[in-house]
């Protein structure tokens, strides 16, 4: 019997420790072609060479697969991040499981996803997979057991012809028992996919530029199953957008208020076209806080982020949301393309001006391979168009000085808690909630209830 061990190796737990969907997912699917399938997760078990080789002798694992989530744990401007040694640490965890028998190594994950050759080399691994891998590992397998030569990066299709996807997911008791204790939430995905175009996204890139859903009954089966079997009661729709604009959302919505699960849930969402029956809606279904993707604080650093809304597009969804007494969150970049002095001044002024949220402020933008963000950063001369980008560049407006819009906002936004900049207070907050008061969940909707103005 050919026998898999699938490793998340995430090491973030802030805001919260992140459930890896992606690596239940293909848990399953190998595990219904027949395969014995073994989780190993850094965050739980330890991300040292002694601990995951011990797994590999114990399991007697023939195929190692590492899902790499993250390609930066933080995306804090001011930050200086070593992408290198990340790297460095997976290859001597691949290198220590080598010591213990011969086997084939696989990477994917987003992180992967995004710069597969840099990864490949520097990992020393064997095999890596580009985008959805339940489909495509079974197929790369198949290859390596009958003999055949496969390429060592295989992109995986992502069914651009079918709005569906399946994305069952393999849920091992001990690992969403430390996922919940640790985060109190946990994590379930109703789509995939992003038929947006904001400039510096890597959801179309990842998962395909168009919306693919997951049956309602089978999202509402999953969180069922993990609300029996495990106590699961708080979740996080992982989707990019969970109110789509054709409005498919509100059917899972029709499906969960059915079933009558009594469970509380957040999302990400867009202002654009979000009702008060929309609202009212999530709210029967249980929502007890919204995340919006604002990203923009002006029509013109909106516009230059592709963004499909203006900024009365905002202030309305976030009246609407505020009245219904849901807790509303805003997340904004201010350096984006457009950006000037004045829309930085605009911007800050906006944010004062628009009550009953939080807002998370943050400069500069990641630029990330295969976005157009980085198109736009070489056409400016702001990086070579060689370099791989596994080291953190940001994108910053021409003209502007960082430290002066810096100081503009600190200022701006001074003796109102509720506009939480720079992102090392928004950390501190957060690792306080945790750490100090005991606190679980989202967190940062406490601090609303908290009364945080």
């Amino acid at each position: 019997m050919t026998t898999f061990t699938l490793v998340s190796y995430n090491q973030c737990d802030y805001p919260y420790e992140v459930y890896p969907l992606g690596m239940a997912v293909v848990a399953s699917a190998l595990k219904n072609a027949g395969y014995t399938v073994y989780q190993y997760d850094c965050l739980r078990q330890g991300s040292d060479e002694q601990s995951i080789a011990e797994f590999v002798r114990s399991s007697q694992t023939d195929f190692l697969g590492f899902s790499i989530r993250n390609l930066d744990d933080d995306i804090d401007s001011s930050l200086k991040l070593d992408n290198q040694l990340k790297i460095r640490q997976l290859r001597n965890m691949i290198k220590a499981c080598r010591t213990v028998k011969p086997l084939t190594v696989i990477l994917g994950g987003p992180a992967f996803s995004l710069m597969p050759e840099v990864f490949l080399k520097l990992s020393q691994a064997d095999y890596g997979i580009v985008g959805e891998g339940e489909t495509a590992l079974l197929e790369l397998v198949d290859n390596v057991l009958a003999g055949r030569s496969s390429e060592p990066i295989r992109f995986a299709r992502c069914s651009q012809n079918n709005n569906h996807v399946s994305a069952r997911g393999e849920y091992p008791a001990e690992l969403v028992s430390y996922y919940y204790q640790k985060s109190g939430v946990m994590n379930v995905q109703t789509k995939r996919g992003c038929p947006f175009h904001c400039s510096y996204c890597t959801y179309p890139v990842l998962e395909g530029n168009r919306f693919r859903f997951r049956d309602p009954l089978d999202v509402v089966e999953d969180i069922d199953r993990l609300k029996t079997d495990f106590g699961c009661e708080n979740f996080f729709f992982t989707d990019s957008v969970f109110n789509d604009p054709a409005g498919k959302y509100r059917e899972f919505l029709d499906c969960l208020i059915r079933r009558d699960l009594d469970i509380k849930w957040s999302a990400y969402f867009t202002p654009y076209g979000l009702s008060t029956d929309d609202i009212s809606l999530c709210q029967k279904a249980g929502v007890t806080s919204i995340e919006l993707g604002t990203d923009g604080t002006s029509d013109s650093t909106l516009a230059g982020l592709n963004k499909i809304f203006s900024w009365s597009d905002v202030v309305k969804a976030n009246e609407r949301i505020t009245k219904a007494g849901i807790p509303c969150a805003h997340f904004v970049i201010f350096g984006g393309p457009g950006e000037t002095y004045q829309t930085v001044a605009e911007g800050i002024a906006n944010c004062r001006n628009m009550p009953g949220c939080i807002v998370f402020g943050s400069t500069g933008i990641r630029i990330y391979p295969g976005t157009e963000i980085r198109k736009m950063a070489v056409r400016e001369n702001m990086m070579d168009p060689d370099v791989n980008l596994l080291e953190p560049i940001f994108y910053f407006s021409t003209g502007l000085d960082q430290s002066r819009v810096d100081r503009m906002i600190k200022q701006g936004w001074q003796k109102q808690h509720r506009l939480i900049y720079p992102p090392s207070r928004s950390r501190a907050i957060i690792n306080g909630l945790k750490q100090i008061c005991g606190m679980k969940g989202i967190l940062w909707d406490k601090m609303l209830t908290m009364g945080w103005e």
